[in-house]
């Protein structure tokens, strides 16, 4: 499905179980599904950074545009809608997460697929390595921490901001990011031969 389509979808109201257009539409939806239509490549890769999973990616989204059209009256600053489509999107990732992290969601999903990376060399110093083992750190992360590191280092945000997104006080959102940090630490520590 494509993005236009999906923000279509997600655009129309259920009426008796069926799904019409709006009769009359909304400026600020119109707007709103811009900028979703705009930001959603980058959407789904903030989404992966906090849940990992493509799939889950594509459903956080999915669920974040669906919350975003259905409340879009709660947007008090047109200005501001990035940073809100981005928090919504970072605590549908954090919630699929957290079901996925479950002992039952572990068993419905089945066991995942590691793949090695291809130019990965035999002494096991190449940088392919290391990004693997950076990666697998940070897949060990609890959901809320895990948000931290990808909306302060990997979107760019703030310390300030990235507690704004996550809707958490700012030494909370400090706190979100040393843990995270000297955990990844000490697992890259830990895979040093």
């Amino acid at each position: 499905m494509t993005t236009g389509a999906l923000v279509a979808a997600f655009g129309r109201t259920a009426v008796g179980g069926a799904t019409t257009a709006d009769p009359d539409p909304d400026p600020d939806a119109a707007t709103l599904e811009a900028i979703i239509v705009s930001e959603y490549a980058r959407l789904v890769r903030l989404a992966g950074a906090v849940c990992r999973e493509p799939a889950d990616a594509q459903d956080a989204v999915a669920g974040a545009i669906e919350r975003a059209l259905r409340h879009r009256a709660a947007l008090r600053d047109p200005t501001s809608t990035v940073p809100w489509l981005n928090q919504i999107v970072v605590r549908e990732a954090i919630r699929l997460d957290g079901r996925r992290r479950t002992w039952w969601g572990r068993l419905r999903s089945g066991p995942r697929e590691i793949e090695l990376p291809s130019d990965a060399d035999d002494t096991g110093t190449s940088e392919a390595l290391v990004k693997r083992a950076l990666h697998d750190a940070l897949d060990e992360l609890p959901a809320p921490q895990r948000a931290a590191i990808a909306l302060h280092h990997y979107a760019g945000y703030s310390v300030e901001e990235t507690a704004a997104i996550l809707g958490v006080p700012l030494e909370t959102a400090r706190s979100r990011l040393r843990l995270a940090r000297e955990r990844v630490r000490r697992a890259l520590r830990e895979e040093r031969p």
